[in-house]
């Protein structure tokens, strides 16, 4: 029910220079659309009125919102007009548009408006945060509520915070793409370097793939036994040999038993030594030898972390990379993260949540995400010689389409303990930016080291 404008008291606006910094930008912003309309073509792409702090400015902007939406020219008497009708009560006693006049009149040119607006979008940021940090505060004082709760509301909150504060991201002109893609080679060409991604280990992969680049994530799957954990430690050594440091993060092997395999790998030490009846002198020897000179120059760290959570997994890993200390990223594996709250009854939908997380972990930190995964008895159906398709996968349809990159590892015929070498073959089933092929390879059990068997 709206009141007579008699019985209203005007609302005395404050004048500019009692105006905070937040308020001041805002006043700018407005006044600017008021002087020049065009403007508000980008502005409307960074800012909403629920953004402003001062609710006069608030109201303005809310009306120049809803009169350049239905493409009537935005004015002093359209603006006037539209906050009567959008807010009577608050328009009598702000006296319209002609209540913010003077503060109005201060502001004489405009070219500065998208520095203005993005002062707007930073205090709003700023003034967001810390409600949610007093929400959190008090909710966490009652010291009855469960912190993994409480942590995943936060996330939810500051993503969808994140969404809204897009600073106007309408995307790229193909010529403005195209000149970074252009400017990209030109720099690899004038320093002799390859456009390659992450190494594989394997030469006939590397050749065949390019490597793993960043923002890329590629599923290796496997049977269990057939060695995704041993391949993705082959790739992690790999990477961290050629500077890369890597981060492998491990739900099934504690960081001591990947290390004794890396003990295998860099030293001249027997497997079977570590595990049956301990290393001989020699070898302890070799193995302080690998440990002071060798591992210090391998960027490679190791987290042992059984059932982790996605949420948990981004926060370590974002703060690795903001430390240098994480420039690939390899999940051991995917099939043993835990689901998240709500889907445990629905896992296949709760790993589709997983593998776009995880895709979306790696755009945002700038990486290549090599996740294991499990492949399914389907293919053990079709014969030991046969070629596995990416729907072979386990819950193939959700991880196929979150997959840049899909790798099979298959090792035929039956498992010998007593040998000590294994044939198999790669299979890339898929690749989004280039094509797909086949790498056989040996594979030297115990020291977990996989070499491409030439086809001369």
């Amino acid at each position: 029910m709206s009141e007579r404008k008699g019985q209203l008291r005007v609302v005395p606006v404050p004048s500019y220079h009692d105006m905070g910094p937040a308020e001041r930008n805002e006043l700018f912003v407005v006044a600017a659309v008021l002087l020049r309309t065009d403007v508000m073509d980008e502005v409307s792409g960074v800012l909403t009125s629920d953004m402003f702090l001062d609710p006069n400015l608030a109201l303005a902007f809310r009306a120049i919102e809803q009169v350049y939406a239905r493409g009537v020219l935005v004015d002093l008497q359209t603006v006037d007009t539209e906050m009567y009708r959008l807010d009577e009560v608050h328009a009598t006693r702000l006296q319209g548009i002609s209540g913010l006049k003077e503060g109005l009149r201060m502001v004489r040119e405009v070219s500065n408006v998208m520095v203005y607006a993005a002062e707007v979008v930073r205090f709003y940021r700023l003034r967001c945060l810390q409600a949610l940090g007093e929400s959190l505060a008090m909710k966490a004082n009652l010291m009855d509520g469960d912190p993994d709760a409480l942590m995943e509301e936060l996330e939810r909150e500051l993503m969808a915070l994140r969404l809204k504060c897009v600073n106007g991201d309408m995307g790229v002109p193909m010529e403005v793409a195209g000149r970074k893609v252009l400017d990209y080679f030109k720099e690899l060409k004038a320093s002799g370097e390859l456009p390659t991604g992450c190494p594989t280990g394997v030469k006939g992969l590397d050749e065949l793939m390019g490597g793993v680049r960043p923002c890329e994530q590629m599923f290796l799957a496997a049977r269990p036994g057939d060695g995704k954990t041993a391949m993705g430690l082959h790739m992690a050594l790999a990477c961290a040999r050629a500077g890369l440091p890597a981060l492998f993060v491990t739900m099934e092997m504690s960081d001591e038993e990947l290390v004794k395999q890396m003990f295998a790998k860099l030293g001249d030490i027997s497997p079977d030594s570590m595990r049956l009846y301990g290393p001989s002198l020699k070898e302890l020897r070799e193995m302080e030898r690998v440990t002071e000179e060798v591992m210090p120059g391998l960027p490679l760290r190791f987290l042992f972390a059984p059932s982790i959570t996605l949420e948990q997994l981004r926060a370590k890993v974002l703060m690795a990379v903001k430390r240098g200390e994480c420039k690939v990223l390899f999940v051991d594996y995917i099939h043993l993260m835990q689901l998240p709250k709500g889907m445990e009854a629905n896992p296949v939908g709760g790993l589709g949540v997983l593998a776009n997380g995880l895709k979306s972990l790696a755009m945002q930190a700038k990486i290549p995400l090599i996740s294991m995964a499990q492949m399914s008895r389907k293919i053990e159906e079709r014969g030991p010689a046969a070629v596995p398709l990416s729907s072979d996968m386990r819950d193939s349809g959700i991880l196929e389409q979150a997959a840049d990159i899909i790798l099979f590892i298959r090792k035929p015929g039956k498992k010998d303990n007593r040998a000590k070498s294994r044939e198999g073959t790669f299979f890339l089933t898929k690749m989004r930016n280039g094509g797909t092929g086949e790498v056989d390879f040996r594979y030297s059990i115990g020291f977990t080291s996989f070499e491409e068997v030439s086809s001369c």
